[in-house]
This record gives structure tokens, C-alpha cells and sequence, in this order.
């Protein structure tokens, strides 16, 4: 079933609740079509979503140094399948 992005980015600036808004920006980041639709917002709804992100890397100071671990490679994980994608996507738009 495809997610409703327009729908989930609604709920990111609408949800009052700190926890709830984020959740939803995830719900969001959590897939490759998900970022294809941040990445199309408009400049005030990407700088909110900036914003979002931007106080939750802030937080992450307060994790336990454990949770900032596992944190932290997972986003290095998801930088390197981004690049492996990048490195991937010419030679398939070539193939066609």
C-alpha cells in the first residue's frame, strides 16, 4: 500500500505534540519515495522540516552515549546507501 506523503506532512505541521511531529517526519524519511517528497517541498515547509531535524540532532547530545552510538551508524549507514544508490543510478539511466 502507498503511502500518503501529503497526508503524513500534514500531520508534521499540525501535530502540537514534539514526540508526534517527528514521528511523523520519519514516517516520511523512513523510505526512498519519502525523501523524494521532502526533497520537492517548497522553501517555508523545508525550512520547517529543517527546523525538526535540527532539534532532534541537538537532543541527541542527551542520549545516553550508547543510543548516540547507534545513532550515529545508522546514520552513517543510510549515507552510505545513498551513495551507493548515486553511484548505481548513471549506469541504469544508461542501460535504458
Amino acid at each position: 500500500m502507498a503511502k500518503d506523503y501529503q497526508q503524513l506532512w500534514g500531520g508534521v505541521t499540525t501535530t502540537t505534540g514534539e514526540t508526534q511531529t517527528v514521528r511523523a517526519l520519519a514516517g516520511i524519511l523512513a523510505d526512498k519515495d519519502g525523501r523524494f517528497f521532502i526533497s520537492c517541498l517548497d522553501s517555508k515547509q523545508a525550512a520547517s522540516c529543517i527546523e525538526i531535524l535540527d532539534n532532534v540532532s541537538r537532543r541527541e547530545s542527551l542520549l545516553s552515549p550508547f543510543a548516540a552510538a547507534s545513532v550515529s551508524s545508522g546514520h552513517r549507514r543510510m549515507q552510505h546507501q545513498t551513495t551507493r544508490e548515486a553511484g548505481v543510478l548513471p549506469h541504469i539511466e544508461e542501460a535504458y
